[in-house]
């Protein structure tokens, strides 16, 4: 998660839900007995191996509905005391990690891990602390540039390449090599892409909560790649794919993690320890393998799907000059959204179906439609429909405004102001 000016927190609560292979049963572990339980693997020597550090980390847990925090820290084996104060929206409502009061915690939405099977606590818990860590392993912290996993092409190649994968974990060699033949060609569709690295930020935290916690790593990572034609992956498609490059990884080239091109991803070294990998995309091939895998019904089917999101038109108008909007600027901003959510390109901006953000000016909830810019600069939504003192709503989303502040109008934009 890179600092754009702007305090980035994702929320993970249905990418974190689990309901996979084997993972259905509820927990009735209490919040201090799941810190202690993952102090406890994390402390192991296999856990300390995997990467070669120890996975220790100060932690909050957010109790929203009951306004609180709880601090503690997991720290070679052992869950410090807890200790709480009042939440007031003092860090975001998020599974991320956050520098609060001049030090770095993990922070995790106590509703989310109550709600969490025990084993998936762990990982849970585990897949955040590795991202507080991941910077001291030469890995950087990468938002998803590829809203193309969003538009019926990409998604339809990304559909094979998973399917692909799952066999590839049954251990068929051309299922492996066919998956990265359908990804290279859909890269260079898309070259301004950055999969390979998001995909090692997303991917090994997975891969690492995974490892340290489920019994079964494989049929869970298989599961994971059920595609879900519903889902948007742009933001989301690194934890399946990349957990399952990592565990294809384990087999090829077990010394993978200590190689010191890992920062350039997984799929080079794939390529590198197995150069039969690295192909040059063949018309006359690719045609036969498109074919193979159905791949125009499955576009077909892709382009159905994404008239389910409603009419875009109206939001492409908000990106014209001169259109009545609420603007949003990107100021002081902490914001949380869905990743498992379908993220559509505008022009030079996204549209993203749902997203809270929270500012000086109070807190929007939008459940139905908010354009991002690609800067980052700014967020477009529909006018609202009523203003009243201390309430802005409009097409399914609703501002609380905090007190000395206001929303105006002035050229058909409106903004919030101080008073």
């Amino acid at each position: 998660m890179k600092n754009l000016n702007v305090l980035l927190t994702v929320l993970f609560l249905q990418l974190l839900a689990y309901n996979a292979y084997g993972q259905q049963s509820s927990c009735g572990e209490t919040m201090e007995e799941s810190l202690q339980q993952t102090a406890e693997i994390l402390n192991r020597p296999e856990s300390k191996e995997l990467w070669g550090i120890s996975l220790n980390a100060p932690v909050i847990i957010i109790d929203h509905f009951n306004n609180k925090m709880f601090f503690t820290a997991i720290e070679n084996g052992v869950m410090q005391t807890v200790k709480e104060e009042q939440w007031d929206n003092k860090v975001p409502l998020a599974n991320s990690f956050f520098e609060y009061d001049g030090k770095k915690y993990i922070t995790i939405i106590h509703a989310t891990l109550m709600n969490t099977p025990c084993e998936q606590r762990v990982n849970l818990l585990t897949h955040e602390i590795f991202h507080l860590h991941q910077n001291s392993l030469g890995i950087e912290n990468q938002l998803s540039a590829n809203y193309h996993m969003d538009e019926a092409e990409g998604r339809a190649l990304l559909q094979i390449e998973m399917g692909n994968l799952q066999r590839a974990l049954d251990g068929d060699a051309q299922s492996l090599y066919d998956a990265l033949y359908i990804r290279a060609y859909r890269q260079s569709l898309y070259p301004n892409n950055n999969e390979d690295l998001y995909e090692l930020n997303e991917g090994l935290a997975e891969y690492t909560g995974v490892k340290l916690s489920t019994t079964n790593m494989r049929e869970y990572v298989k599961s994971r790649l059920n595609y879900d034609i519903s889902k948007g992956y742009a933001n989301a498609f690194g934890y399946f794919t990349g957990s399952a490059y990592a565990d294809i990884l384990d087999e090829l080239y077990p010394e993978w993690k200590r190689d010191k091109d890992l920062g350039y991803g997984m799929i080079y070294l794939i390529k590198k320890t197995s150069p039969q990998h690295a192909f040059v995309i063949d018309d006359v091939y690719l045609e036969k393998l498109l074919d193979k895998y159905n791949y125009d019904k499955i576009l077909s089917e892709e382009k159905e799907e994404l008239k389910s999101f409603g009419d875009i038109a109206q939001f492409e108008e908000l990106l014209k000059p001169g259109t009545r909007k609420l603007l949003i600027t990107n100021s002081k901003i902490n914001f949380t959204y869905n990743p498992h959510d379908r993220v559509i390109t505008i022009g030079d901006a996204v549209l993203l179906r749902n997203m809270t953000l929270t500012g000086e000016w109070g807190q929007i909830n939008v459940k139905k439609g908010i354009v991002r810019l690609n800067n980052w600069s700014a967020f477009y939504l529909l006018p609202p429909k009523r203003i009243a003192e201390n309430i802005v709503e409009g097409d399914d989303y609703k501002i609380q405004i905090n007190q000395g502040w206001k929303a105006i109008e002035k050229g058909g934009i409106y903004t919030m102001v101080k008073e």
